[in-house]
């Protein structure tokens, strides 16, 4: 090979070489970058979240400075479940207030064009109250308000909420889960509830049912209210522990809770919560399950039920209380 040829190909080997480091140099360039922007994309991401949470706490202080309202308790002394009114006895603590002020309320609820306004009776130190008669069916907005030679200034700077219906209704079942299980035997489903005792004649669980719909509609209505006992709080920690077992594929679809719970030591049966609660316990609910179980060998024989045919059936479980109002879940 003559020496022309000799330096073309060392030419050739070198550009190559400069290619070849140029283009990793590049990449590593790029990926430094990027590397970088993550790194600066997250530390803005940090620092917005910080700034945020500075600012959000200086208005949650600067608003709790303002308010002048330290407490708002309220309490139903008398309820007519029939006409869904109640006597409600309304309590507010302050945090200062001007000499020989009077403090009052107004309050209103969705709808309400003009709001009813009460003046609170004081009830030594800083405490006020009154009782007022309430309609069951409304939420309402409350407002403080003080009424002094100055004039009159409004105490409370957030909305404090009067939430009557929520607590007597739409609260009254709370954490309801539903479930099934399919074996090649048979169908469970089973339906557990938060039931909240309020101390109110009338509101008491009258009947559960649980309706089976085929197609959408519904094909047959079962009661159940003899197997909706009261448990106690552990074992709502074992229907924890039942559904993440299921989930993770632990148990086969067509284990029940109560032989979950069974197997794992718990006795359903016997574990129901005292008429006392436990020193620190506030909470007025009481967790209750129901469970229904369609042996295909035995139960609805018409519609010839197998593991795969049964998936086409659905529940509805219905909880009737004694003042006619009805739970869907």
């Amino acid at each position: 090979m003559d020496r022309s040829k000799v330096i073309m190909v060392l030419l050739v080997v070198n550009i190559l070489a400069v290619l070849y480091i140029g283009y990793r140099t590049n990449g590593a360039i790029h990926s430094n970058d990027n590397k970088t922007g993550m790194e600066i994309r997250g530390l803005q991401q940090q620092v917005q979240l910080l700034e945020s949470q500075i600012v959000n706490g200086i208005k949650r202080e600067l608003t709790a400075q303002s308010d002048k309202v330290e407490r708002l308790d309220y309490a139903l002394t008398e309820a007519d479940l029939v006409q869904k009114k109640a006597k409600v006895r309304l309590q507010v603590a302050l945090k200062e207030m001007s000499s020989s002020a009077v403090i009052s309320v107004s309050m209103r609820h969705d709808g309400q064009v003009e709001p009813l306004e009460a003046v609170l009776d004081h009830q030594g130190g800083m405490q006020y109250g009154t009782e007022l008669e309430l309609s069951l069916e409304h939420n309402y907005e409350l407002t403080v308000w003080e009424q002094s030679d100055a004039g009159q200034k409004q105490l409370n700077v957030e909305m404090r909420r009067l939430p009557l219906f929520d607590d007597v209704y739409r609260n009254r079942v709370d954490n309801g889960s539903t479930g099934t299980g399919i074996s090649d035997e048979r169908l469970n489903a089973d339906f557990s509830f938060l039931l909240k005792d309020l101390g109110i004649p009338g509101t008491e669980l009258e009947k559960a049912l649980i309706r089976i719909k085929k197609g959408g509609a519904v094909y047959d209505e079962i009661d159940v209210t003899q197997q909706a006992t009261p448990r106690s709080g552990q074992y709502g920690e074992i229907e924890d522990h039942y559904k993440v077992a299921r989930a993770s594929g632990q148990i086969d679809n067509s284990v029940t809770l109560e032989q979950f719970a069974r197997d794992n030591g718990f006795d359903p049966d016997q574990h129901v919560p005292s008429d006392k609660a436990s020193a620190g316990e506030t909470s007025p609910y009481v967790q209750y399950s129901l469970l229904y179980t369609i042996d295909f060998a035995k139960d609805y024989p018409e519609l010839k039920l197998t593991r795969k045919s049964a998936g086409q059936l659905s529940f509805e479980w219905v909880l009737r209380f004694k003042d006619g109002y009805e739970h869907l879940n």
